[in-house]
């Protein structure tokens, strides 16, 4: 995993935090938390290329990795966001999981379906 993927992933962990639960010094520690590595994952961003990052396919995909590079590359497009961009989450919605790409744009976090987890 690159280091910007690294930083994508801190930010998607910082998102699933409770800001309202937390008292005010926490939650002034939570936005200096997601600007610090909201700008580190844009410097980091800045260094790489349009093409830096390969999604490999989960292991549930293993044996569709054509397939699975076509339905990455459809989520990019439709995304509409570089290729350096972006980090594989899994929703879960009504029992069953999807894979999702999300990334940041300015302080909301967006996401792309990509495919389920367990291919049909």
């Amino acid at each position: 995993m690159s280091d910007e993927e690294y930083a994508h992933q801190a930010l998607s962990a910082l998102e699933r935090i409770d800001v309202e639960a937390l008292d005010q010094d926490g939650r002034d520690a939570y936005e200096e938390a997601v600007a610090a590595v909201d700008e580190l994952a844009a410097a980091l961003g800045e260094r790489e290329t349009d093409d830096a990052v390969a999604v490999d396919a989960p292991e549930e995909w293993a044996d569709e990795e054509e397939e699975w590079d076509e339905k990455i590359d459809e989520a990019y497009e439709a995304a509409a966001i570089a290729r350096s961009k972006g980090t594989l989450t899994v929703k879960t919605i009504d029992e069953r999981e999807y894979y999702y790409l999300q990334w940041r744009e300015g302080e909301q976090v967006k996401s792309q379906y990509v495919a389920p987890v367990s291919p049909a």
